[in-house]
């Protein structure tokens, strides 16, 4: 009879606890402006509910069928109708949840909380397949090098879809790993792809990811057989993976979207053509301004280089070579080399690494950061946009850590003998302080201007404002402005809030976080102006100037220095004049 707990229930737990602490830690973190596109969502959300309200009404009435025509739900769900509306239907059930009956979340927290889920099960996840892979040590630093990634962070706060689709991506790819032992795994697969479809496009391109580990990795065991005048082709074994997600997803997609009940192909042809034809925004890299194709292919590459803390790239580093070197993948690439060059085929090998994992990994990093530098793909939303790759890079910097970590405990056995039972976990929090303490610190430093961070490659905030890159988008530094303009403004004063929507200065407003006789107005019928540093706005910068009589803010809102916004205030133009250096 077993009295301790299994390993498995062990890691578990672990995976649970981590689970409850990122979620914690995120809810304790709140701080962060409300992004343009948050500002979108919560409104979609708004309406959003607004069905499921009715939804309940009509079950009451006996009407329940109501709910389900057409002009009922062209009514509610109509608005946004470019992205799916999983995320966004959450966002309004957590904020009528939590907020409108409970009432123990403000009304953003409430939105955001769905995503805040995601994060923390993607955080809890990523320890379990690195766990699998190389240990506790492994899943611990993996985790830590996921979630203290600035960028990261402050992603894994947003009522947007960017943290719940790599969240969603991960989980997937993880079930089709487990699946090569398990049919539950398979079916969770087929699941898990229907929701991830029902979050957002990037799911579409999964099949291929996973398609493309199969066929590296089995592609051996393709045959060709001549029988008579017609040959035979063999396919290897086809994943049962593959058989859920190909019935599963399609049915989730559809029916988690209630727009596409009707007009189903139509719908979905927009939908398709809308992101094929999405319009670019200004990103400015290195001096350029970056709005229309082709962009530079180098782009995503190195803003990954430029925007993960430099002692995780490090681990990464170290995994790679370590992990791919131990797991056999490097020899056997060499091996299948070697016997196309000789016009042999490929013997199989599987003693080293049965199900690819090396494979899997190495795709799930290259893949989602390869398609961003294609010349013409939309660039405007910086790291988001590849952020799937992170969880598996992180992945990767734990195996590494933990290859070091072996190496010196096998050090210590032979120095130390007994004592290195001692030793050992000493090392490891050493190993582990080295590696995500910097990141701990530069996400504390950085937080909440999550979109601000550079490495030290790049300088920092310093580094990269010199090297004139984009230090942020999406208008949220409002927020760390308005203390000063609830302090300083006058009763119902006139503000013009530059790149933050108007449903984001409402929300700021419903938070109690805006006075609420603070006005939204025009530039030219404003009393303060509130500023982005952003390259793209340079054209309103001389507006601002001249209708404000003044070159000098009476507010910044800045981090080591760099502005990211300026508060202005109305003085007499008459005064104005330029300095002398730009006559």
């Amino acid at each position: 009879m077993k009295l301790l707990p299994s390993k498995r229930f062990i890691d578990l737990v672990i995976a649970g606890v981590l689970f409850a602490a990122t979620l914690a830690l995120l809810l304790a973190t709140t701080n962060i402006g409300f992004t343009r596109d948050e500002g979108f969502y919560f409104h979609a959300a708004s309406l959003y509910v607004g069905w499921f309200e009715e939804l309940w009404a009509n079950f009451w009435a006996g009407d329940l069928a109501t709910s389900f025509t057409q002009a009922n739900i062209d009514q509610h769900w109509s608005y946004n109708p470019e992205h799916p509306v999983l995320m966004k239907a959450s966002f309004a059930l957590s904020h009528k949840f939590f907020h409108d009956i409970l009432g123990v979340m403000s009304p953003s927290t409430a939105w955001r909380f769905p995503a805040m889920i995601t994060a923390a099960a993607l955080v809890s996840g990523v320890y379990l397949f690195a766990r699998d892979l190389g240990g506790r040590l492994a899943g611990f630093i993996a985790a830590g090098a996921l979630l203290f990634q600035p960028r990261f962070f402050f992603h894994a706060h947003l009522a947007v879809f960017d943290v719940p689709i790599t969240a969603f991506w991960f989980w997937v790819v993880y079930a089709y790993w487990k699946s090569y032992e398990s049919r539950g795994w398979a079916l969770a697969a087929g699941l898990l792809f229907g929701l991830a479809l029902s979050v957002k496009l990037n799911a579409f391109f999964l099949p291929i990811v996973l398609v493309g580990h199969w066929a590296l990795t089995r592609w051996r065991d393709l045959r060709f057989e001549r029988g008579g005048d017609t040959p035979t082709i063999t396919l290897p074994p086809i994943p049962r993976a593959f058989w859920a997600m190909l019935v599963l997803g399609p049915l989730l997609f559809y029916a988690l979207w209630p727009r596409h009940w009707f007009e189903t192909f139509s719908r979905i042809k927009w939908y398709m053509d809308f992101h094929l034809g999405h319009e670019h925004y200004m990103v400015y890299y290195f001096g350029q301004n970056l709005q229309i194709p082709p962009f530079p292919v180098s782009y995503p590459w190195v803003m990954t280089l430029v925007t993960v803390p430099m002692t995780i790239l490090l681990a990464f580093a170290i995994g790679a070579v370590v992990y791919f070197v131990n797991s056999g993948q490097v020899v056997r690439w060499r091996e299948i080399f070697r016997s196309l060059r000789n016009k042999q085929w490929p013997g199989r090998d599987e003693s080293a690494d049965p199900k690819g994992t090396g494979f899997l990994l190495t795709i799930n990093i290259i893949f989602p950061i390869l398609l961003i530098s294609m010349p013409d793909t939309p660039i405007f939303g910086g790291t988001k946009h590849w952020m799937p790759a992170m969880p598996f890079l992180a992945i990767v910097a734990g195996l590494g850590v933990a290859a070091i970590y072996e190496g010196l405990r096998r050090d210590l056995r032979s120095v130390f003998g007994r004592l290195e039972l001692i030793a050992a976990p000493a090392m490891a929090l050493i190993l582990a302080a080295a590696v995500i303490g910097p990141a701990v610190y530069a996400t504390a430093h950085n937080h909440p201007h999550g979109t601000s961070y550079y490495n030290e490659l790049m300088g920092s905030h310093r580094g990269a404002a010199d090297a004139q890159m984009f230090r942020q988008f999406w208008g949220y530094s409002s927020r760390h402005a308005l203390p000063w303009l609830n302090e300083h403004a006058e009763e119902d004063a006139r503000v013009w809030h530059h790149n933050t929507i108007g449903m984001a200065w409402r929300a700021y407003q419903q938070e109690g976080l805006a006075r609420p006789d603070l006005r939204a107005s025009s530039l030219r019928a404003s009393d303060y102006a509130l500023y982005h540093h952003q390259k793209a706005f340079m054209f309103q910068q001389l507006p601002v100037w001249e209708e404000y009589g003044t070159m000098a803010p009476s507010y910044v809102v800045d981090i080591d220095g760099v502005p990211l916004l300026s508060v202005y205030e109305r003085q007499d133009p008459m005064d104005f004049k330029y300095p002398e250096v730009w006559r």
